[in-house]
């Protein structure tokens, strides 16, 4: 264990699997990305802290979640075919200034304390449409600037930084809680947009070759040989990615944690909303790591990986619904985020090189549809759930499902299709 640990840390390891950073652009779009990532984190604290402050229980905490990803389950292919068709860069910059535009109005509401849940789910539905155009576009936007190569770098980088927000954006609404209006935090939000479309508004997106296949997949993936016209067709029969989808269900259940966690702080543990921001950070402070260690895997993902993987999350988010004490549910929670993003990045990157180039943008949408568009409908039997059962029952239940899926795709998960 101790030498594999070891050969994953070397120096040619690091090298190959940081190699996304030695592009200028794509450092520049990393760090616009973090700062609108720790605007957004920081808004969807303090939404889950009016929720809670408007008297909502479990289900209005899983229906303004679910709100928020409708948009990417109803629509998530047809927006990747829009991403395939038109320019990353004009989508994104549309779809930030969408966004900007629903912080600024959620700012209004709380300064003038005329925030109401209708108001919450009208101003979440339209952060939803935005975002379903966004996730697949961003993801394009890293493999145009890097290249197929650089993919699997790109991907693990990515979630660092969307991870590295987990982090500051948390503790950032965790302090404005603390003394301040809600209200701060969106108007963070706001303007943390900034630098995105600064950097999109400079960008030079090279013309590079996406149908060439990186060293490692060539003959592997039946993606390369079979290019069917409907990328649900294709999803659905390829048993990698069909099983992978599945289990990102679960991986999106498990971070969806504003949905359970604001109950398991209030109800279980009487903690207030310094007691959620600290659960949001622990969890961020263990997903980065576990990005990180996505990043010194092999450059090319393989199956056994992320079926072990689900493995591990289903387990530590099992540690966590059972926690005792809030101190033991900081820990496991940070495991809980060291392994869902281990996995997501993992998994991501698989069904990323393993998808033609021609309908990427649609595989990707299918791949938003599932984590975290899936969250429509988890948010609410979560939610639900936890009403009738308790948090605790709610978040092991995403154990229970990540468990049965890997079980019934075991042998879907290996690296050759025969």
């Amino acid at each position: 264990m101790w030498r594999a640990l070891r050969e994953r840390l070397s120096p040619a390891v690091l090298a190959r699997s940081f190699a996304a950073l030695r592009d200028a652009q794509y450092r520049r779009w990393s760090i616009a990305a973090f700062v609108s990532g720790s605007g957004g984190t920081a808004s969807t604290v303090a939404i889950a802290w009016l929720v809670v402050e408007l008297g909502g229980d479990g289900v209005a905490f899983g229906a303004i979640v679910g709100v928020v990803m409708l948009p990417t389950l109803l629509a998530g292919s047809f927006a990747g075919m829009f991403v395939d068709r038109f320019s990353r860069r004009s989508v994104l910059l549309a779809t930030h200034v969408l966004q900007m535009l629903v912080a600024a109005a959620l700012a209004v509401l709380s300064f003038t304390g005329t925030a109401g849940l209708p108001a919450l789910f009208a101003l979440s539905l339209v952060q939803g449409l935005a975002f379903a155009a966004d996730n697949p576009a961003r993801q394009l936007l890293v493999l145009d600037l890097v290249g197929p190569e650089g993919t699997t770098s790109a991907v693990s980088m990515n979630e660092v930084v969307i991870n590295a927000s987990r982090i500051f954006g948390p503790a950032v609404a965790g302090a404005i809680l603390a003394v301040g209006d809600p209200g701060w935090c969106f108007v963070f939000n706001a303007v943390s947009f900034l630098p995105s479309l600064v950097v999109l508004l400079r960008l030079r997106v090279p013309r590079i070759s996406t149908e060439r296949v990186p060293d490692g997949m060539q003959g592997r993936a039946p993606a390369a040989a079979h290019r069917p016209r409907s990328p649900w067709r294709f999803a659905m029969g390829t048993p990698r990615i069909r099983t992978t989808l599945l289990l990102a269900i679960g991986a999106a259940a498990s971070y969806n944690i504003a949905v359970v966690m604001p109950l398991m702080a209030s109800d279980v543990f009487h903690a207030g909303g310094g007691g959620y921001a600290a659960i949001a950070v622990a969890f961020g402070v263990g997903a980065l790591p576990g990005a990180l260690l996505s990043a010194t895997g092999p450059a090319v993902p393989r199956s056994e990986e992320v079926r072990a993987l689900a493995v591990a999350l289903a387990g530590a988010v099992l540690l966590a619904a059972w926690s005792p004490v809030l101190g033991a549910l900081l820990v496991t929670i940070a495991l809980a985020g060291a392994t869902s993003m281990w996995f997501i990045a993992r998994a991501n990157a698989l069904v990323l090189l393993e998808t033609p180039a021609a309908m990427r943008g649609r595989v990707m949408g299918i791949w938003a549809m599932m984590l975290p568009g899936s969250t429509v409908i988890t948010g609410l039997l979560i939610g639900g759930l936890a009403d009738l059962a308790g948090p605790r029952v709610a978040y092991a239940a995403v154990a229970v499902f990540l468990a049965v899926v890997v079980a019934v795709g075991w042998r879907a998960l290996r690296t050759a299709d025969v």
